[in-house]
């Protein structure tokens, strides 16, 4: 994905979520942050990033060890006392966005709407 692409996909989390406190995208396999933006300078994001690209790949061993190979994940909501952390997987599976809000502040629902179409755009772009 160009530069400039993933600057404008972080644009409309930034203007679109309230309470955002870091978002990346992330390859699933390496648990790069192929790019991120972070709002909370004491938030770690590219640790966040490798970390839940471990949580998204635990949750698919678990899926297929109970026999649902065929489910996708469609989302990974974390709800902790004061944030709420989405792991949003591409549609092809290749790459996650993840997004850190304040959960007193944000609303899931529009977080999840942008985090689904920074995941398309990301699929578009890095085929």
């Amino acid at each position: 994905m160009g530069k400039i692409q993933i600057e404008e996909a972080f644009k409309e989390a930034r203007e679109g979520i309230a309470g955002l406190k870091a978002i990346s995208v992330v390859e699933v396999e390496t648990g790069l942050a192929i790019d991120s933006m972070n709002l909370d300078k004491a938030f770690d994001i590219d640790a966040a990033s490798a970390y839940n690209s471990e949580v998204l790949k635990a949750k698919i061993k678990a899926k297929n060890a109970m026999g649902m190979e065929k489910e996708e994940i469609d989302l990974i909501l974390i709800e902790l006392t004061t944030q709420n952390h989405l792991i949003q997987p591409s549609p092809n599976g290749k790459y996650l966005v993840y997004i850190a809000t304040d959960k007193s502040s944000s609303n899931i629902g529009i977080t999840r709407r942008i985090a689904l179409s920074v995941g398309k755009k990301v699929q578009e772009q890095l085929k």
